[in-house]
């Protein structure tokens, strides 16, 4: 919760820190370019190497690391934009190496249905960071407190559970039984060897794809939505564009908290063959199934908004409700289900391999919609040509 709480404050004051360190726009981006670069870098090398250290230490490490270089950043950096964009860079590499370890260490602490508690809570504390943040930075930027207090309070506050969690006793210690010592050597063969497991696979390409999609049709989004609303406004039931775009976010979220609620225990009174839902004695593929008919449900909520965007304001609303809704079940078992599929002692790498590639196959999707959408649309400056270039 305190790392996504300070990762997305960034963005919410970007007009502060420009006025500070008095840099454009375009230095300014370095502050993600080199983060995002950090972050690369340091998850090939938890591919290679993430297993062959103890869980447990090298997490605490990498918290501590990134607590003490986010408050670095604001200390030392607060007069050398070059210095703070190179602790932010540092802090964010820091981030990424316990980024993989916590759902590793919550496959080792729990099973089943505690697992998928226990990272529906991961994902839930991400959404409402994003959530309370803009709330957050919205007073900071207009209020003329200054630009270090939208970034201080993640890491400080982030100190407290760092300690509970280094006192612990022997519950927070059985993540390191699941380690087997092995030396640097045998770590490449052990990094390339998950490859031979085809649902781990599988599951990567299809994280992969749905990142690519996804962000790309959030990047776009607003702009599309723009469009229509330009060239067709009663379409909207004369809501403006700033109040119609608000609604989306929580319209989601709304859709996974309902869908992720009930989805655990429908879950596993399914697949253990217990409770109200069982059908037989276990079945084992119930995750998959699950997982496949709410992803049918979010591709075709997706299609269902591209193509009611201009014609019905308040269908296509309920279409990105339903984005939500099908959601869930990708949310809150994609990761489960890579974690089940994979050795033990291979999780970590399984986690850093997964994101690595997610994250470079997802990098270009703006670029390439933008490209697709300005072949179709030719030299026309029209929002009615712009809107059909985006939705095609």
């Amino acid at each position: 919760l305190m790392t996504a709480f300070s990762t997305f404050r960034i963005s919410g004051i970007v007009p502060l820190i420009q006025q500070q360190f008095n840099v454009n726009d375009a230095q300014t981006a370095t502050i993600r370019t080199s983060s995002s670069v950090a972050h690369t870098a340091t998850l090939a090398l938890v591919w290679i190497f993430g297993d062959v250290f103890e869980r447990r230490k090298l997490f605490l490490i990498s918290v501590a690391a990134w607590i003490s270089l986010c408050l670095l950043a604001i200390i030392l950096g607060s007069t050398s934009f070059v210095i703070f964009v190179a602790f932010r860079s540092l802090a964010a590499a820091a981030a990424s190496v316990y980024g993989v370890l916590v759902p590793v260490m919550l496959a080792d602490l729990f099973r089943d249905r505690a697992l998928g508690v226990a990272l529906m809570c991961i994902a839930a504390s991400e959404l409402f960071s994003t959530h309370f943040t803009n709330i957050l930075n919205s007073w900071i930027v207009t209020s003329g407190v200054p630009w270090q207090s939208g970034l201080v309070a993640g890491p400080f506050l982030a100190v407290v559970p760092l300690l509970g969690l280094a006192c612990a006793g022997k519950t927070f210690r059985s993540v390191e039984r699941s380690v087997q010592r092995r030396g640097l050597g045998r770590s490449f063969t052990n990094a390339f060897s998950i490859f031979s497991i085809k649902s781990y696979v599988l599951l990567s390409a299809e994280c992969s794809l749905r990142m690519f999609f996804t962000r790309a049709f959030w990047f776009w989004y607003p702009t599309m939505l723009f469009s229509a609303w330009t060239y067709s406004p009663s379409t909207f039931l004369g809501l403006s564009y700033t109040t119609f775009l608000t609604t989306d976010v929580p319209l989601v979220r709304s859709g996974l908290r309902i869908s992720g609620c009930g989805l655990i225990c429908f879950l596993k009174s399914w697949r253990h063959g217990t409770g109200p839902f069982s059908i037989r004695k276990g079945f084992a593929r119930a995750y998959p199934i699950v997982v496949c008919v709410g992803a049918s449900i979010k591709t075709l909520a997706y299609v269902a908004a591209l193509l009611l965007l201009d014609v019905n304001a308040v269908t296509c609303q309920v279409a990105i409700f339903l984005v939500g809704l099908g959601g869930a079940a990708n949310l809150n078992l994609s990761q489960q289900m890579m974690l089940m599929v994979v050795p033990s002692n291979s999780r970590a790498a399984a986690v850093a391999l997964s994101r690595l590639v997610s994250g470079i196959v997802a990098s270009p999707s703006a670029q390439v919609v933008g490209m697709v959408s300005d072949a179709i649309r030719g030299d026309s400056t029209l929002p009615y040509d712009r809107f059909h270039a985006y939705q095609l």
